[in-house]
């Protein structure tokens, strides 16, 4: 079995495999050049099951978003392959992506910028219906199923024709879900649905989330910086770093015994309420920036940060594979080896 494949067996619903997307730099001037290029996610493979969560973490610019933008051909991929139920999106024109994208939906992460405000709530969520020519002749089965979605979100249907400034952040986020769910997707990309909330307003999201994947059987794809949210929610967990994924494995095995140096030190910031672990524990300091991604670093790209760097990781990238631990976990690090977290 491939490093990157599910383990619950069966089809995978998503493939993606050595998927590129780089950027142009444009140089200054009165004529505006391109100077050379940022690859912003760099040869990146995992699978996803039906009704799982991955979670997709790391430093805000390491290209989290930008990957899943990516698959969904919200951005056109470089390189690389992205199959959804063995169907190849890559390669397909745009009348039959537009076909797929019923099953493939989106929340966004702002929700004060994701939704027009010059339109009211029905006719936000009713949208999907209106671009896939789903609506009927009089809409009294949209409009039904606008008062389901709402409903279904948490959210009062006698609100319907309100604004979406006359809602919270919360309520407003839940509107994107419910926008989302319209066409009975099977995958959701939730790029940092609760990083712009606040923290008291986060928990009942991600409680919604989960209660609609159980009652729907829906896959995510959860993209975020906050690793206590992404333990919570994810069956598994991909790391990623300048572009690339660094470790991917199950959520328990990269929270308590992550293997390569990038993952432990981020696990190693993570608060923990519990003050007798928290005095246990050891802090690991990365030093430098993270370097540029338009002039990566040879061999490995973490190197520049890493405490373990050796003459090898300087010339030759690690590849992405089972170290020999028994746990299924694979991570990229000539030198990768499990160190016990305590995370609470």
């Amino acid at each position: 079995m491939s490093t990157v494949q599910n383990t619950r067996g069966g089809a995978p619903l998503l493939q993606v495999r050595n998927l590129v997307k780089s950027f142009p730099v444009r140089g200054g001037g009165i004529i505006p050049r391109t100077v050379g290029q940022v690859q912003a996610v760099s040869d990146i493979s995992f699978d996803l099951d039906r009704g799982e969560t991955l979670g997709l973490v790391g430093e805000s610019g390491c290209g989290k978003s930008t990957s899943g933008r990516a698959i969904l051909q919200l951005h056109k991929p470089t390189s690389g392959s992205v199959k959804f139920e063995g169907r190849e999106l890559t390669k397909i024109g745009s009348r039959a992506l537009r076909g797929v994208r019923r099953d493939m939906q989106i929340v966004f992460q702002d929700p004060y910028a994701s939704l027009n405000p010059r339109w009211q709530i029905n006719e936000l969520i009713s949208e999907p219906f209106r671009i896939h020519g789903v609506e009927g002749g009089n809409g009294k089965d949209v409009q039904h199923r606008v008062n389901e979605l709402m409903e279904l979100v948490g959210l009062n249907p006698e609100h319907r024709n309100r604004y979406a400034h006359e809602f919270s952040g919360g309520q407003r986020q839940r509107i994107g879900i419910a926008r989302a769910l319209a066409l009975n997707p099977k995958l959701i990309v939730l790029d940092e649905p609760v990083s712009a909330l606040d923290v008291s307003v986060q928990a009942g999201v991600v409680n919604l989330l989960e209660e609609l994947q159980e009652r729907l059987g829906l896959a995510y794809l959860f993209v975020a910086h906050d690793l206590s949210v992404v333990r919570h929610i994810s069956d598994r967990v991909a790391v990623m770093y300048l572009g690339k994924i660094v470790e991917i494995g199950a959520r328990e095995d990269i929270y308590n015994r992550p293997m390569h140096p990038y993952t432990q030190a981020l696990l190693s910031a993570v608060p923990v309420p519990d003050p007798k672990l928290e005095r246990r524990r050891q802090r690991i300091v990365l030093t430098g920036d993270v370097p540029s991604p338009v002039n990566p670093p040879s061999g490995c790209r973490f190197r520049t940060r890493c405490w373990k760097v050796q003459d090898i990781c300087r010339v030759e990238e690690p590849k992405l594979e089972r170290r020999g631990d028994g746990s299924g976990t694979a991570s990229a690090c000539h030198f990768a080896e499990v160190r016990p977290m305590l995370v609470g």
